[in-house]
């Protein structure tokens, strides 16, 4: 079976682009609830 690799290679680079722009807001999402909890108790 014959591999296209620059296909492949192309939707793997889209794929962890994909993976990391859905991850950082989340991260970010958690800090700032994570701060906002934490003023909330000062």
């Amino acid at each position: 079976m014959y591999v296209d690799w620059i296909t492949w290679s192309i939707w793997l680079i889209g794929f962890i682009i994909l993976v990391v722009w859905i991850y950082m807001p989340l991260k970010e999402f958690k800090r700032l609830l994570a701060l906002r909890k934490e003023q909330r108790l000062k």
